[in-house]
C-alpha cells in the first residue's frame, strides 16, 4: 500500500504536470494574441496605402511623355510616403532592378497624405525623345517608417510598399511570343516563352494550344494556372510551370499561343 510521503509525491507530481500544461496554454494563447495583431496590424497596413493606376505607359516625346497616378492614403491616420523609380529587367526567370530617378521628374517625390486623402503624383520622361524599344520599369511607392503609437513612439514600426509597372513606349512596338520548349516536370509542365519583339505582352486570358500527332489540347485558364496572366517583357525569355494536363503522354510536342488582342 502507498505510504503517506508516496501518496504526497504522487500530488505533487500531478500538480507539477498541472502547472506545465496551463503554462503551455498559456504561451500558446499568447503566441495567438501576438498572431492576430500582427495580422491586424498587417491589414491595417495593407488597406492604408494605394496607387491608382498601378500600371503606367509613356511616351518618349510630347504630351504623353508626363502622366499623373493617384496616391491614396485609405486609413483614418496620416501617412507619408515617397516614390522612386527602378529599372527592371527579366534575367533567367528573375527580375532585375537599378535606381533610376535620373531617368524620370516625380512631383512631389515625398508627401504626407491626410487621412482618407489623395495625392496626385506627376510622372515625367527625362530620357531620349526616341528609343528603338521599350523601355521597362518599376514605380515604387513606400510607406515610410511611422511608429503606430503616437504616445511613447514604441509601437511596432512597419514599411508598406506598392510596387507599379512603368513603360516608355514608343508607337510601332508589338510583342511576338513563341513557346520554345515544353517539358515534362514531375507532375508540372514546363513551359519557356520567348518574346522576340520589342514590347512586353501580358498573357491574359491565354489559350495555349498542344500537339502531339492527332492529339491536341487546348488548354486556358485554370489548366494553365501559373502562366495565366503573366507578363513576359520584350526580349526576354520566361519558363512558366503549369498542371500537367490529363491525355499528356512523353514525346515530340508543338505549342502555340493565342492570346486575344
Amino acid at each position: 500500500m502507498p505510504t503517506a510521503r508516496m501518496r504526497r509525491v504522487s500530488e505533487d507530481n500531478k500538480n507539477n504536470t498541472k502547472e506545465v500544461i496551463m503554462k503551455n496554454k498559456n504561451r500558446a494563447f499568447s503566441y495567438s494574441i501576438l498572431t492576430t495583431v500582427f495580422l491586424l496590424l498587417t491589414t491595417f497596413s495593407a488597406n492604408a496605402l494605394q496607387m491608382n493606376p498601378l500600371s503606367l505607359v509613356l511616351k518618349p516625346s510630347g504630351g504623353g511623355a508626363r502622366q499623373s497616378v493617384t496616391v491614396s492614403n485609405e486609413s483614418n491616420k496620416p501617412i507619408a510616403v515617397q516614390l522612386s523609380v527602378m529599372t527592371r529587367q527579366q534575367v533567367n526567370n528573375k527580375e532585375i532592378r537599378k535606381p533610376a530617378d535620373n531617368d524620370f521628374a516625380i512631383y512631389p517625390p515625398q508627401m504626407i497624405i491626410p487621412p482618407r486623402s489623395t495625392q496626385k503624383v506627376r510622372v515625367e520622361w527625362l530620357g531620349a525623345g526616341q528609343i528603338p524599344r521599350e523601355k521597362a520599369y518599376r514605380l515604387i511607392a513606400e510607406q515610410v517608417f511611422v511608429s503606430l503609437d503616437n504616445k511613447n513612439q514604441t509601437g511596432v514600426k512597419m514599411l508598406m510598399t506598392l510596387v507599379g509597372a512603368l513603360y516608355v513606349q514608343p508607337n510601332g512596338m508589338k510583342s511576338i511570343l513563341n513557346v520554345t520548349t515544353i517539358k515534362r516536370h514531375g507532375n508540372k509542365l514546363a513551359i519557356t516563352v520567348a518574346n522576340s519583339g520589342n514590347r512586353h505582352r501580358l498573357m491574359k486570358y491565354a489559350t495555349l494550344i498542344l500537339r502531339n500527332g492527332g492529339q491536341t489540347l487546348a488548354l486556358k485558364g485554370k489548366q494553365i494556372a501559373g502562366l495565366e496572366g503573366n507578363n513576359v517583357l520584350g526580349g526576354a525569355t520566361k519558363r512558366f510551370f503549369v498542371p500537367l494536363p490529363k491525355g499528356f503522354r512523353d514525346g515530340p510536342w508543338q505549342a502555340q499561343l493565342k492570346i486575344p488582342q
